[in-house]
This record gives structure tokens, sequence and C-alpha cells, in this order.
């Protein structure tokens, strides 16, 4: 049986996209604002004025730090100021909500399993498979490698690993798959990566530019750069939680944090902040979201004619070179 009483922080990572958070934002907020087990949290990697100004206006607890050091140290920072909470949920900024019920269900899986560390990215992204388990009616694959879009942690079992190690500040990236490596070998997993995959559905994985990129540096036969596949070599069990730059917050309530941008949607317009060009790149990636996740063909032939209506939108040059998959 699972407990209905614990208490979960969504945490939603950004650094330089003011833009998505106007985007995906008020999803997450009313969600939030609709089960009160959850809270939402900004954890901004940086100090960027059109988010602090954002989050203020909208009464959204966020975070912030005085330099940019890469989101496993924006994720140390959340869990120094919040150790109280029982599950965490670290979503990146490209990622947009389709439906809530991935969050109650990530707990389900694991007080049925056991698993402390569930990632979720899209179906199919899991690499170095090494298995799969039938877990509370869902397919949970595992995995040595995948992405960090999506990722949701108990407090235990961050306790027992520690935190994102300091090393990737210098390269503002990398350090999820490190990290994620510690859960099998204290035994609290059974692989770095498991995905109950047919949870997939519940978001629309956008796939933006990198922020920041790192030149000179090489990366393995497995996509692991050569700084962060000599860290896993040493196989930590434990890193403690570190942070390096001053942070600091805007002491919004977590308790009433969501409530004012969740009453932007109330009207049923889907992107109410969006403007423009961005606006309509938001409804075509609607539609092929709508286009990808299933129906009847005729169903999703029109969901494909109206994502045609932003025609530059990267998402669609992107499923081109994948095949459009109507068969």
């Amino acid at each position: 049986m699972t407990s209905t009483a614990y208490r979960a922080l969504v945490c939603i990572t950004t650094c330089r996209r003011f833009g998505n958070l106007l985007r995906y934002l008020p999803h997450y907020a009313a969600f939030c604002r609709d089960d009160s087990r959850f809270h939402l949290l900004v954890s901004l990697d940086g100090t960027e004025d059109p988010y602090l100004r954002f989050c203020e206006e909208w009464r959204i607890p966020l975070v912030y730090s005085d330099r940019r050091e890469g989101v496993g140290l924006s994720k140390n920072r959340v869990l120094e100021r919040y150790s109280e909470y029982d599950y965490y949920f670290f979503i990146e900024d490209d990622v947009e909500l389709m439906d809530g019920r991935a969050f109650p269900l990530h707990p389900e899986l694991h007080e049925a399993s056991g698993i402390h560390h569930f990632s979720l990215f899209e179906r199919g992204g899991v690499r170095g498979v090494t298995g799969a388990s039938e877990i509370a009616g869902h397919r949970v694959v595992h995995g040595r490698y995948g992405g960090a879009p999506f990722n949701f942690f108990t407090r235990q079992g961050l306790e027992r690993v520690g935190g994102w190690h300091p090393i990737f500040a210098e390269y503002k990236r990398w350090g999820h798959t490190e990290h994620s490596h510690r859960f099998p070998l204290a035994d609290l997993a059974p692989a770095a990566f498991n995905v109950a995959e047919d949870l997939s559905d519940c978001f629309m994985w956008h796939v933006p530019p990198a922020v920041t990129r790192v030149e000179g540096i090489p990366a393995d036969e497995d996509q692991i750069a050569l700084p962060e596949r000599e860290l896993m070599a040493e196989c930590l069990p434990f890193v403690p939680l570190q942070t390096l730059s001053p942070h600091h917050s805007n002491g919004v309530s977590m308790e009433l944090g969501s409530e004012r941008l969740a009453g932007v949607l109330d009207a049923g317009d889907r992107y109410p902040l969006v403007r423009g060009a961005e606006r309509r790149r938001c409804w075509s990636d609607y539609h092929l979201w709508r286009f990808k996740t299933g129906g009847d063909a005729w169903g999703r032939i029109g969901s494909l004619v109206s994502a045609l209506q932003s025609p530059g939108n990267p998402s669609l040059r992107h499923l081109a070179r994948k095949g459009l998959g109507l068969g």
C-alpha cells in the first residue's frame, strides 16, 4: 500500500532559457496547486534578472547563485536548503508536462520495488540495457546509461550516495551519470538508470541547443566525457553534499508558491504567457507530440498538418530525420 502522507519537491533546473519557463512552468504550477503533497521550486544556475523578476511577480520559490557552475551544483544547492522532503524530482527546463500522473506514480514504484532512483526520458533512450522488471503494473527498463531530463530520488537514497560531484563546476555540465551509478553501488537500485517507459508520454521531450559547450574534451563510445569516465572508474560510494558559489532564495513560501501562476491556465489557453513566433512553435510542438503519441491514422495526420504551420520548428526537422513513422 502506497503512503499518501509524503512531501515531494518538484524542482525545475534552468539556465539561460527563460523563454522555456514562460512556456512550461504554468503546467507544473497547476499540478502542484492541485496536489498538496507536491511543492514547486525553480533552481537557477547563476543570476539572471528576467528569472528573478518573473519569480517575484508570480510568487514562485526560487534558488539562484552568484556564479554558474552547472546543473549538478544547482541540485546540490536545493538539497542544502530543502533537506526535509521525502522525495525529490529534478526536471530540466526543456521538459514539458503533459500528464501529472507521472509524479505520484514514482513514489508508488519506489514503494513497490525498493528502488531509490528512477529516470525518465524519451522512450527507447536507455543505453546499455541490463534487464527489465514488472513493477506495480509498469515495465521498467534497467540500463547503464541514459539522460537526465527527469530524475526521481528518495531522501534516503540521496543521504546514502550524497550530492553531485563539484569537479564538474569547472565544465558547467556533466556529472549525472556518475551520480546515478552510485545507486547500484550502494544496492539502492538494480542499475544506474531505471525507466518506466510507459510514462514517457507524460512529458514532451524538447531538444534545444546545449547551453554550454565544452571544446577539446573527448567522449567515449558510451557518450561519457573523459573527466566523468575517470571519476566513475573510482567507484565512489558517497560524495558529501557540497556547494561552491554563494546562493540565495527569493523567500517565497513553498506552501503558496504555485497558486498565482497556475491560475493563468484556468481560461483554457495552453500557452498563455507566450506570444508571436514562439507561440506558433509551441503549438507546433504540441501537435507533433499528439502525432507521435498515437491515436487513429486520420487524427495523427491532422496533428501533423497542424504542426506544419510552423515550418521552421527544429522539432519538425528532428522528426523528419528520424522518419515520420506513419506505418
